[in-house]
């Protein structure tokens, strides 16, 4: 039986040269893309999903986002708001979300749309700079006076 030690010896530096030669590439994007970000007590802060996800530096660039915003409380895993937007930028250490495009922004208690918008989950707030429309479903009792 013949050795196979030669062609070994031939294939492994052809090998090793094409490894080195690989680059992994940021420029496919990931589809289906979904991240948690979780509270200190473990329980789920915000679910973001996007048909779309890029990464560019320090930020992932989303289409078609969904971003659903939990309470973070062991008692009630209701999604408190929901947030949607063609397309968005995500800079998930700091928690922060910005768009230049639309936005509706959904919940129990109103209804707002706009564009050119940034939400900040640590704060808990949503800043509509362009085109704002607020529809609140809640009784604004005593406004006026």
């Amino acid at each position: 039986m013949p050795s196979l030690r030669p062609l070994f010896l031939i294939v492994l530096p052809v090998a090793a040269a094409m490894a080195a030669t690989t680059q992994v590439s940021s420029e496919r994007p990931i589809i289906n893309f979904s991240t948690t970000s979780w509270t200190a007590d473990n329980h789920r802060a915000w679910l973001l999903r996007a048909s779309e996800a890029r990464r560019r530096q320090d930020e992932v660039e989303v289409k078609e986002l969904t971003l659903a915003i939990f309470p973070g409380k062991a008692d009630d895993e209701k999604v408190e708001t929901m947030i949607l937007s063609p397309t968005a930028n995500v800079q998930l250490e700091q928690e922060v979300v910005t768009g230049p495009d639309t936005i509706r922004v959904l919940s129990d208690e109103f209804e707002a749309s706009g564009s050119n918008w940034r939400y900040e989950h640590k704060e808990k707030k949503i800043t509509i700079n362009q085109n704002v429309r607020i529809t609140f479903r809640a009784e604004l009792k005593d406004i006026l006076k």
